[in-house]
């Protein structure tokens, strides 16, 4: 009939990627805008197993590619394709009516004005932290037996000997510490939010590391005067900054010329999408602290805000996870890189405007 498109045109103009996938989990058909997407014709895709042209930063979505029995639908996700970063999209995965072993997916590419962030959804971390709360009070209640029975040996034994349970009573409270700090982690509290000056916080927690480290560092900063509130909580911010800051100072700690600067900007781009709310919430107030210290080695820059992965010999593995999950808590998100011009490496976080009275 005259005036009504045709299913190809219908493909051909929508404005997101669609691909099928046959039994073999192999692509049999890509539309116009997944061409677009992959940045090869759909010649060169059909054919190819789907794993092979297509990769996320959740394995579990990447399972989810070569199971026929899965249907599911994940929102901003990181999508990459031949190791190349494409961007985050919404991603979807469903069979066919017509044949259910074959497979139909979907992706959306998010605006990219900004830098790349990644969702809450389908982040193994979470689960990770979520283990406190069901094992905490089993550890604990043993634990404070062994100390107790440690203290108690301790009164009865000579001096020679006390190195012993001490060493015995100092490993129980490091345990115990350790838990806490899980458990600070699964906490589901919501942040108490209001406008705040980041520059007066900043302000305090470079003081505070200064005097820590015995006014051996110095941290420079270089602050956009005309920045205006953020809306965040200033208890967690400041522990965020006093973290960061804290690192950079063991970083830098051997180095002959230490370097730590904090600098904040504002910009446009960055945004995310909160769970509930249908609006995007824009992240334009940027804090970045850097340093020249040796930085995040390469095999642990994907991991680094996950638990228990840690670059110092001592380390928990905690301090960062902790941190990501405080600015998540505030709507806000945090990324590592390293500047290559001036060989620093840069923590930055990203921050929710105020809303204005």
């Amino acid at each position: 009939m005259d005036g009504i498109p045709s299913g190809e045109q219908i493909l051909a103009g929508l404005s997101h990627a669609l691909i099928v996938i046959d039994s073999r989990h192999c692509v049999t058909r890509v539309n116009p805008a997944g061409e677009a997407l992959f940045g090869t014709s759909a010649k060169h895709l059909v054919g190819r197993p789907i794993g092979e042209i297509l990769q996320f930063s959740d394995p579990r979505l990447d399972a989810a590619l070569t199971d026929t029995e899965i249907s599911l639908t994940a929102r901003s996700v990181v999508v990459s394709s031949d190791e190349r970063k494409l961007g985050i999209a919404d991603f979807d995965i469903h069979p066919l009516a017509s044949d259910s072993a074959w497979r139909l997916i979907a992706l959306s590419l998010l605006p990219q004005d900004g830098p790349i962030l990644e969702s809450d959804a389908g982040d193994p971390s979470n689960l990770a932290i979520r283990a406190p709360d069901i094992l905490s009070h089993e550890i604990k209640n043993p634990l404070a037996a062994i100390r107790g029975a440690a203290q108690l040996l301790d009164r009865q034994l000579d001096e020679s000997q006390k190195p012993l349970t001490q060493m015995i009573t100092g490993e129980v409270e490091r345990v115990v510490n350790l838990l806490d700090r899980m458990q600070t982690l699964s906490s589901t509290q919501p942040a108490q939010t209001r406008a705040v000056n980041i520059h007066s916080l900043i302000d305090r927690a470079r003081r505070s590391t200064e005097a820590a480290s015995g006014q051996r560092v110095r941290i420079r900063d270089k602050f956009d005067p005309s920045l205006p509130d953020a809306l965040i909580d200033p208890d967690a911010m400041m522990q965020v900054l006093t973290n960061l800051l804290a690192n950079a100072v063991d970083a830098t700690r051997h180095l002959a010329n230490p370097e730590i600067r904090i600098i904040t900007r504002y910009s446009f781009g960055a945004s995310l999408s909160a769970q509930g709310e249908n609006a995007a919430i824009r992240l334009p107030i940027q804090v970045m602290v850097c340093d020249n210290g040796p930085g995040v080695p390469v095999e642990l820059e994907r991991e680094i805000f996950s638990p228990f992965v840690s670059t110092k010999k001592e380390g928990q593995g905690l301090g960062l996870a902790l941190v990501k999950k405080l600015m998540r808590d505030m709507n806000g998100r945090i990324r590592y890189d390293r500047e290559n011009q001036e060989e620093l490496s840069r923590f930055t976080l990203f921050l929710p405007l105020a809303p204005k009275n």
